[in-house]
């Protein structure tokens, strides 16, 4: 009988190490699939984005810089180097480039801002053979700002603002658990924390089956980043004590704004200095967009819809071209939005 039970206790170990052994390789791939290289656009671009080619590029000359990020050197851009008014460093998206930043560089360099907006790790002209997960673009702004700071030939003593899209958007709140001389920080559709984002979009991919997943995706997330994976956007944001501008969505449904978002967690954030200013019908992508671009994009759903009905292989990009769609329009800022942020950021200098 004791000769049976150890039998029975060694195949249960062995099935134990080999669905240990198979879930940390499906984790592994899992984590490969969601953070590989992105580099950007093709030519011509996904039909909707803002590219450096729609900018007037004597009107908006920029410089080319590197810097280090751990072992890889990523680039930046540096706009408006004649302003004066304060520094905006611009951190983007998952899956977005710098060039996403854009239509909001031009604004910010029309109102006397200097931009320095980077590609994150894996990204564009970036070193990289990845993006490696969900904390590198904390990581990445560190680095940016440290060499912000060790430049002033480039950037002088200019009072320094963060602004931040949604992987970005987490990026400039848990900065501030770090040493920075930043006076103020817009972060829109920001994640509060990393371990957060990937248990709601596991289990929305996978069910309850994801908690089977859940001890070698944290694991990895670990291995990459050490201690610096737990650090949080509300945790910076008390830290800091500076002011802090959250954008949010209510009907953002990747970022959620009773779940995963910064705002979702307001509640815990001592730091007196919070603004929040809330939209409603503009989704995730197009936080910063105005009515007329919603409108302008109704419009072309419906062209699109129109155009490929009856049509075998209709390409969205073919469809572009025949109504010459308008990419200016299909990124125009909300005028209210930017006004606020911009007082917002002189109220810091």
């Amino acid at each position: 009988m004791k000769k049976r039970n150890r039998v029975a206790k060694i195949i249960l170990a062995i099935f134990s190490c080999a669905a240990i052994a198979g879930c940390t390789v499906l984790a592994l791939e899992a984590n490969a699939q969601v953070f590989g290289r992105v580099e950007g656009p093709r030519p011509g671009g996904f039909y909707t984005l803002f590219t450096w080619g729609d900018i007037d590029q004597e009107k908006y000359p920029r410089m080319e810089v590197r810097f280090d990020s751990g072992g890889n050197r990523l680039q930046g851009f540096v706009y408006g180097m004649e302003n004066d008014r304060g520094l905006i460093v611009a951190s983007h998206g998952l899956g977005n480039t710098a060039d996403c930043f854009l239509p909001l560089i031009k604004n910010f360099v029309d109102r006397g801002w200097r931009v320095f907006a980077f590609n994150n790790t894996g990204t564009a002209g970036s070193e990289g053979e990845s993006v490696r997960g969900l904390t590198q673009s904390l990581l990445d702004l560190d680095a940016a700002l440290a060499f912000v700071a060790e430049t002033p030939a480039l950037f002088g003593d200019l009072p320094v603002m963060l602004v931040g899209y949604s992987w970005g958007g987490y990026a400039v709140g848990a900065v501030l658990n770090f040493d920075h001389n930043v006076r103020a920080v817009v972060s829109a559709v920001g994640f509060n924390s990393s371990r957060e984002v990937f248990e709601e979009q596991g289990t929305l991919f996978a069910g309850g089956v994801y908690y089977l997943f859940t001890p070698q995706l944290w694991a990895i997330e670990r291995q990459l980043f050490g201690g610096t994976a737990r650090l949080t956007a509300v945790d910076g944001i008390n830290r800091s004590g500076i002011q802090v501008m959250l954008v949010q969505c209510l009907d953002d449904h990747l970022i959620r704004a009773d779940s995963t978002s910064i705002y979702a967690h307001r509640g815990r954030i001592s730091n007196p200095n919070l603004e929040i200013f809330l939209r409603e019908g503009i989704g995730h992508t197009f936080i910063f967009s105005s009515p007329e671009q919603r409108e302008y994009m109704r419009w072309a759903d419906a062209s699109w819809q129109e155009y490929k009905d009856g049509r075998e292989n209709a390409c969205r990009f073919h469809w572009a071209a025949e109504v010459d769609f308008c990419r200016v329009m299909a990124n125009e800022l909300d005028a209210e939005l930017m006004e606020r942020i911009d007082a917002f950021f002189e109220g810091a200098r």
